[in-house]
């Protein structure tokens, strides 16, 4: 099996300072790849995320929004007594359809987190658990 070719056209070149310079080798180090290959990888990486994540992470981080989405709102369900067949059907429907909700309301709420605005508790009693947890009414359901 021969080794793919690829035709790198255009060329970027940038200086750094020595402190830098020793960074990237050490960041290089563990691996097989040159300093050129590990920067041209970084940028190329860089262009490929979407709210901080890279595409792979952004899948793995909208089936685990998902799967949150579905446990908290089952249990919630469950713990109301009113979880049906119906009722669930819609709950996994929404989060298939409704993904891009899920996920970008999820990163919102950990951005706030890390921001240091911590999470805000609803005010009546009756949007206690709703606000707590993403609503597939309020997601387009």
């Amino acid at each position: 099996m021969s080794k793919r070719t690829i035709n790198y056209r255009h060329n970027i070149s940038f200086r750094l300072t020595d402190e830098a310079w020793i960074r990237v080798g050490q960041e290089v180090a563990a691996t097989d790849l040159t300093p050129h290959d590990w920067c041209r990888l970084v940028v190329l990486e860089k262009l490929n995320r979407e709210h901080g994540l890279s595409k792979s992470e952004r899948i793995l981080f909208e089936q685990f929004a998902r799967t949150q989405y579905l446990v908290a709102n089952g249990f919630q369900l469950l713990a109301d007594d009113k979880l049906t067949s119906e009722e669930w059907k819609k709950f996994r429907a929404v989060a298939k359809e409704k993904i891009d909700v899920i996920t970008d309301r999820a990163l919102a709420d950990f951005r706030s987190r890390k921001d240091g605005e911590g999470r805000t508790i609803a005010s009546s009693e009756k949007d206690k658990y709703t606000d707590m947890s993403l609503n597939y009414e309020r997601i387009g359901g």
